[in-house]
Order: C-alpha cells, then sequence, then structure tokens
C-alpha cells in the first residue's frame, strides 16, 4: 500500500524533484506541474485540472495516494489536464446519496470517456471488484447513468511493492458492438438500456462480465483507450507478493466450478503456462495467447490457437510431437483433391482416425464429451487463461511463480504417494549459496520437480552445464517449462535417477543439489533386477521385502557417490532419522556410505514446518566427494583387519600409530588392555569400562548363546572348559563390534574440517522468523507466504492453528 510512510520514495521512483518540502514534477508537453508539499500535506494538481472536491488533495487516506499516481501516469501518458476532472458529484439515484467519480476524462472533443474509481491495493480493490461483478446498484454504473456517452469504466488500484509501482486495473468497455449485436437479435445494447441496472444487465448478459487488464496505458496513445493486439510490451513482470493471490484466484476458480482433479486441474495449468512461454517467444509483436473480447473472439478460434502453441510448445521445447490437424489441412484435403473425392475421403478419415485415437484435450479442466461440457469447460479454461494472460513468464530472474504454485496445488495425499515435497526459494537459496564457487561446473538434481534448485543455480552460476532429472513425466515438463522462464536452456531428463540412464555417467558431476523423495514404498519394485544390483544396498534388503522398503533416500545417497567425480560437493535434503536411527538396517549402512566416501562439511536442521503439510524433521547434508587414489575407506579397512589379528607393525605401513590410542582415549579405555583384546587376551579390567560391561549384559541375552549352553556336549563340559569356551566366543562378540566401531572412527577421524551444525529454532513463530516463510491453509491464503522483510509479523499459534482448520 502506498503511505505517508513510503510516498516519498514514490514520487523518486516516479522522478519528481524535491525542492525544500515540496516535491515536483514537470510535464513539458501539457507545460503542467505535479506537486506534493509534505509540509502541509497536500497533493496539488495541475492548472487547468478541474478538481471538485478537495477531499482527494491532501494525505489524509491511502486512497489519495492511487488518485495521484494515476494522474501522473495519465499526464505521462499525454493526457492534457483540461480533459481530466477529480471528484466529479452526481447524484446517483432518488434512493442513493449523490456520488463523486474520483477521475474523469474527457476526449479532445469534449465528449465523455472513461470513469475511473481508484482503490487502494489488496483487499479494498479486492472488494470493490466482487461489488462491480455481482452488485447492479455498484457505483461505476450508477456514474454511467449520469455519463451515458462515456466509453469505458474502469476500477484502478497501485502499490508500492519491491521499490516500484505495481499497478492493476479492470477495465470495462462499454460501447456496444454492432456486428456482434446484427447477428444475435436477442441482444440487449447499451444504447436500449436507460437505467444503470439495465447497463449493468447488458454487461452480464450481452458482454458476459467481458473486462481488459490492459488498454489503457501501456503502449496505448492518449485517449485511444481498449485494444486488440497484444505484444510483450504489454506484459507485466509478477512479483513474489502476488504469487499467493494467483494461486488463491486459482484455486477459487476451481471451487467455483466444481472441478475436483487438482492434479488434472495443475497439468492442464502446465500446459498454458507451455502455450504462454511459447507464445512470448515465438510471437512477441502479435501475442496469440490473449482472449480479446466476446466482440472479437469465440471459444473455438481461441482453444485453436491455445492448441497451435501447444503443438510448436512440444515440438521445440520438449521433442514430443503432438496431433494437432489445422483448419487448413481440411480444407487442402478438399482443395488440392476435389478432382479426386476417394483421395479427399481417405485423408479426411485419417485425419478422423488421429483425432479419435491419438489426442486428448490438453485443456480441458472437466470431462469433456459433448457441447454442453465443452462451453462448461471453456468457462473455466477462459478464466484461468485471463489470469495469466497479462503476466510475463519469459526472463525474469526471479520468477519462481509455476514452480510455487506447483507446491501449492498438490495436497498431502498426492505428495505422501509419490513421495514428493518441494523446496521453498528460501531454503534453495540457502543451500546453493553455501556451496563453493566453481568455473563452469556440471551440475545436476536428479529429483528435480519444478526445476527450483537448477533455476536458481542457473541464474547465479552462469556457463554452468545443467543437469535435472525427474520420472514423472508432468514434473519434467514443469521443469523445462520454468527453465524458459528464467531464461535458462536445460537438459531435463524424463528417467528414474535410480535406473541406469546413457545421459547420465558415472563420476561426471561436479555439483549436486536436491531434495530427493523419500518413504516411497515399493520403489525397488520399479527397478530393474540389473538396476538394483548396482547398488551395494540392496545386500541390506532381503528380496522378500522389496515391496514393503520405502527408504529411497538412502539409495539416493548411494547414487550421489556414483555419479560425483573427486571433490565434487553436495546440498541434498533427507530425513533426519537417516542419521539417527538403526532401523531399517539400511539406514546404518547409508551413514556408512556417507563416512566412506564423503566428509561432512555442514549439519543444517530446518524442522517440521519446512514443506508445508509434511511433519516430517529434515536436515540438510553438506558434503565434499573424497577421492579413490588413495581409497582411505580401503587402507582404514585393511589397517583395522591388521590390528584385530594382534598385528601392529602395520602402524608402521599406513603411518596411523597414533590413531588406536585417539580411539581408546575416545572411548575411555586403557589402551594396553584394548590392545590384549585385540590379540585376544581377555583383561577382566575391562569391564569396568561401561560400554563393555553392557558388551557383557548383551552377550548373555544372545539365542546363540543360550542355545549353546543348551547342548549336550556343552552341558558335559567340566566349569572350567565353559568358562573358557564363554571367555573365547565373549572376545570374539566383542572384537565384531568393536572393529565396526574402530573402522568408522578411523574414517570420521580423516576428515580435517570441523562439522558446521545448524539448528532451527525450537518454537513455531521463530521457526517462522528462520525459514522466512510460512504455510497457509484458510482459504484467501492458501500456499506458500514470503516474508519480505527482516522484521517479520507472525500470528499466534492459536490464530494459525484456526487458519489451517
Amino acid at each position: 500500500m502506498i503511505t505517508k510512510e513510503n510516498f516519498k520514495k514514490v514520487l523518486e521512483f516516479l522522478g519528481f524533484n524535491k525542492q525544500d518540502e515540496i516535491y515536483i514534477k514537470k510535464f513539458e508537453e501539457q507545460e503542467c506541474e505535479l506537486k506534493a508539499d509534505f509540509k502541509n500535506e497536500k497533493l496539488i494538481f495541475p492548472a487547468g485540472l478541474e478538481v471538485h472536491d478537495k477531499t482527494t488533495s491532501n494525505f489524509s487516506s491511502p486512497e489519495n495516494f492511487v488518485v495521484f499516481e494515476c494522474i501522473h501516469r495519465l499526464l505521462f501518458q499525454g493526457y492534457h489536464p483540461k480533459h481530466i476532472e477529480l471528484e466529479k458529484k452526481w447524484q446517483l439515484g432518488h434512493t442513493q446519496k449523490s456520488g463523486k467519480a474520483d477521475i474523469y476524462i474527457k476526449d479532445n472533443d469534449n465528449n465523455s470517456l472513461i470513469i475511473i474509481e481508484c482503490k487502494t491495493a489488496g483487499s479494498e480493490y479486492k472488494k470493490a471488484v466482487n461489488i462491480l461483478e455481482n452488485d447492479s446498484r455498484n457505483q461505476l454504473f450508477s456514474y454511467l447513468q449520469q455519463a451515458p456517452e462515456a466509453k469505458f469504466l474502469a476500477l484502478y488500484a497501485s502499490d508500492f511493492l519491491d521499490e516500484k509501482i505495481v499497478s492493476n486495473y479492470y477495465l470495462i468497455n462499454v460501447s456496444d458492438n454492432e456486428e456482434l449485436l446484427q447477428n444475435n437479435t436477442k441482444l440487449k445494447s447499451y444504447k436500449e438500456a436507460s437505467q444503470s441496472e439495465d447497463k449493468y444487465e447488458v454487461w452480464c448478459k450481452t458482454y458476459d462480465k467481458e473486462y481488459a487488464s490492459v488498454g489503457i496505458f501501456e503502449n496505448n496513445k492518449p485517449y485511444e483507450i481498449g485494444k486488440t493486439k497484444f505484444t510483450t510490451n504489454d506484459l507485466q513482470d509478477i512479483s513474489s507478493n502476488d504469487i499467493q493471490g494467483k494461486y488463491h484466484e486459482f484455486a477459487t476458480i476451481l471451487r467455483q466450478h466444481n472441478v475436483s482433479g487438482r492434479e488434472n486441474a495443475f497439468d492442464k495449468l502446465v500446459n498454458l503456462f507451455l502455450c504462454k512461454v511459447t507464445d512470448e517467444k515465438e510471437n512477441p509483436d502479435e501475442l496469440k495467447f490473449y482472449w480479446k473480447g466476446k466482440a472479437y473472439d469465440n471459444p473455438f478460434d481461441f482453444q485453436d490457437r491455445l492448441q497451435q502453441l501447444y503443438k510448436i510448445g512440444m515440438d521445440k521445447f520438449l521433442g514430443d510431437k503432438i496431433t494437432y490437424i489445422a483448419n487448413e489441412q481440411i480444407d487442402d484435403a478438399f482443395g488440392i483433391f476435389k478432382d479426386k473425392p476417394n483421395e479427399a475421403k481417405r485423408l479426411v478419415k485419417e485425419y478422423l482416425k488421429q483425432l479419435k485415437f491419438f489426442t486428448n484435450n490438453d485443456f480441458a479442466f472437466i470431462d469433456v464429451h459433448n457441447e454442453k461440457l465443452f462451453y462448461q469447460n471453456f468457462e473455466v479454461l477462459l478464466k484461468i487463461s485471463k489470469m495469466i494472460q497479462d503476466v510475463r513468464l519469459m526472463g525474469s530472474e526471479e520468477n519462481q511463480f509455476l514452480g510455487d504454485m506447483f507446491e501449492s496445488f498438490l495436497d498431502q495425499g498426492v505428495k505422501q504417494s509419490e513421495g514428493q515435497f518441494f523446496t521453498p526459494m528460501p531454503i534453495v537459496k540457502f543451500i546453493i549459496n553455501s556451496l563453493p564457487t566453481q568455473q563452469n561446473p556440471r551440475v545436476i538434481d536428479y529429483a528435480c520437480g519444478a526445476g527450483h534448485f537448477l533455476n536458481e543455480y542457473a541464474s547465479l552460476h552462469k556457463g554452468s552445464k545443467i543437469v535435472g532429472v525427474e520420472k514423472e513425466y508432468r514434473l519434467s515438463k514443469v521443469a523445462k517449462v520454468s527453465s524458459f522462464m528464467y531464461g535458462s536452456d536445460m537438459d531435463i531428463v524424463y528417467s528414474d535417477a535410480l535406473a541406469k540412464n546413457e545421459r547420465l555417467k558415472n563420476d561426471s558431476f561436479d555439483v549436486l543439489i536436491a531434495n530427493p523423495p523419500y518413504s516411497v514404498k515399493g520403489f525397488l519394485q520399479t527397478l530393474s533386477e540389473e538396476d538394483r544390483n548396482n547398488y551395494e544396498l540392496i545386500n541390506a534388503v532381503d528380496s522378500k521385502s522389496y515391496s514393503k522398503t520405502g527408504a529411497i533416500e538412502c539409495f539416493f545417497i548411494e547414487r550421489a557417490k556414483q555419479l560425483l567425480v573427486k571433490d565434487a560437493v553436495v546440498g541434498i535434503i533427507v530425513p533426519s532419522s537417516i542419521l539417527n536411527k538403526d532401523t531399517p538396517k539400511l539406514y546404518t549402512k547409508t551413514r556408512e556410505i556417507i563416512l566412506k566416501h564423503f566428509d561432512i562439511v555442514a549439519v543444517a536442521e530446518f524442522g517440521s514446518g519446512t514443506f508445508g503439510k509434511t511433519g516430517t524433521n529434515t536436515v540438510t547434508l553438506f558434503l565434499r566427494k573424497r577421492g579413490n587414489n588413495p581409497d582411505f575407506s580401503v587402507h582404514y579397512e585393511n589397517m583395522v583387519n591388521s590390528w584385530f589379528e594382534c598385528d601392529f607393525t602395520s602402524n608402521e605401513v599406513f603411518k596411523e600409530s597414533e590413531l588406536l590410542q585417539k580411539y581408546c582415549l575416545h572411548v575411555e579405555i586403557d589402551f594396553d588392555i584394548y590392545k590384549s583384546l585385540l590379540c585376544e587376551k581377555l583383561d577382566d579390567a575391562i569391564f569396568e569400562n561401561e560400554t563393555f560391561k553392557e558388551y557383557k549384559t548383551e552377550f548373555e541375552k544372545t539365542n546363540t548363546t543360550k542355545e549353546r549352553k543348551k547342548k549336550q556336549y556343552y552341558k558335559a563340559l567340566s566349569q572350567i572348559e565353559k568358562e573358557e569356551i564363554e571367555k573365547k566366543e565373549l572376545v570374539r562378540f566383542i572384537k565384531e563390534i568393536e572393529k565396526d566401531k574402530l573402522y568408522y572412527f578411523a574414517l570420521a577421524l580423516k576428515q580435517e574440517n570441523d562439522v558446521v551444525i545448524v539448528k532451527s529454532p525450537t518454537t513455531t513463530n521463530e521457526t517462522k522468523k528462520f525459514l522466512g516463510y510460512e504455510w497457509g491453509g484458510r482459504k484467501g491464503s492458501e500456499g506458500i507466504k514470503y516474508f519480505s522483510s527482516v522484521h517479520v509479523e507472525v500470528k499466534e499459534e492459536l490464530e494459525e492453528d484456526e487458519e489451517l482448520d
């Protein structure tokens, strides 16, 4: 909202010059000035501009700043002050009070041209739009009753976001289209309507409440309002603050029309985005992705244009051929073969076969199988198309629009079944900016989803060779479209990243950034036996348990080990359980892989509110791949094996003489007593250590020990012989455990750097501040909400819970 507090910044942005406490801007063409007097808190309009009431000429209301900014745009556009009136007063009828139009503009012949009502951005503007669309007694149509020759009505709002002016307006053409009326004599005209309610009915029923969001400013000449030809210059960048509103608009449309299939709805939305991106690239001077209004367009032509764009986009950008039969092809079938009716018949039959068997309705938000349903679906399609037709998708560096909307649209049920949890931009930026910069690195995200990681990396590190892998076709399409929206081009591989793929060579990548799926039961069954056997982790899974095993995140860790070169860096999000749980056994084996092949640089814990509806606690592991020359995991394995065979001469060979002493110090055991254990000479003093005392207790509980004592040969032994056997088996039991512990202690000690630990706060409010966003579930506030400043006002937890209910 534009307020007294930020109004100076607004004026500076608009090019006003400061003279003492007065900000002035001169318009040379009209020979006039626009002023803002901060000392007296007055808004001073140019001479010749008639101000009927001074209520908008001061700082008392934020709406006055919107009026002032709108007047600035009109003067900048070339409108003359003598054709503009403020607060023009009209009697609105016998039962209503008089009304004052914020801005009233006449044309060069002094005829009424447009009436503009200004509102503050956000809730007030939305409220005014809602009244306009649903109440025949709204202000604008009441004003039209008093100025019936006016050709346009408009609601206008502006805001100051991200240090720039962002405006929205709702433009209604109230001039009759004679061709439309001649073709359908049952339709009523504005000319015939005598009362404001009648004019409103004409707008609703004859023109289907048509409105435009461009056509006053942009590249229009002054006094020439309305457009039927649109270019990329007419498009507007979308701010992060607008994304939530777009999601709400989309969700509202789905609810209004009872569209229950959210996955399908998003799939169709992605298709529309592909059409939009294609249009911006292919037709910048005359965009096809525009509904021109009922007077100039029709559902069949509009959807046909979308199908053409979709065909071009799928072919050119994604390499997929789409069946599409153009009207010209039908015309050619009858024209070229007019003397060969059988050939024309054959060709038309071939076209019909393609349409019957090789196509889907790529824009069907609801099932379409008859004419009535076509029009019902078109109503949804049109609303959603108009929602994005004015938005610029290409080339915006901060355009995570599509990815954020995907995050908002897919509900928890879908995510849980597919293991999909998408990464909000603050987390993406944190991870990428935590990685060291490399020169033209080869980068991979092997579960790229909507492409957040890859697009952000590409925007920060030009020249990177980037590969994304995604096994779900819909998401691979999202990632590719998103890359175009960011102005980057990357290789998106539609494949299961855990399966062998010729485009994904081992030892090929310098950087891995990913938020792979987790807890996906049965994933091993989707891999071939050959693919499963490429993983050493498969040895920790019983083949009978493939359908139940869900720890897919473990296999992604091993896949990282395969794909990365020496000294490659990793930023990967995994469930925190991968670090602190022993069940399933896969978790332990995964930690072993990490210790063998990576240095752990840092661990960041973000808490349970990181990924929307899922409450899973996650950590981000920052790793560096160790090299294989020498292979320290083999080196230490050989060394530990020698020690456990009572061969300590290896200390000289491996130059690790102090390592064993460091381990004994770590576990608080006497060095000589521990060496005796390795040589199978058990000193009872070792059991003064709590860990070893626990070993002895657990040894007695093992089934092997219990079964041995039940054997007849054992019972026949003397007590001394029994004690010797038990002592020998106990040593073997302890050494088996200690061998693993010492080995992984050695690997961990090999890491030269200290590990940085980042831990999120524990309270909900502090966690939101730490993350930089929160999740909304209440209607109107759905999806992710980014915080734009350091100081964040966070609702109380009770209020938040009420929102989610």
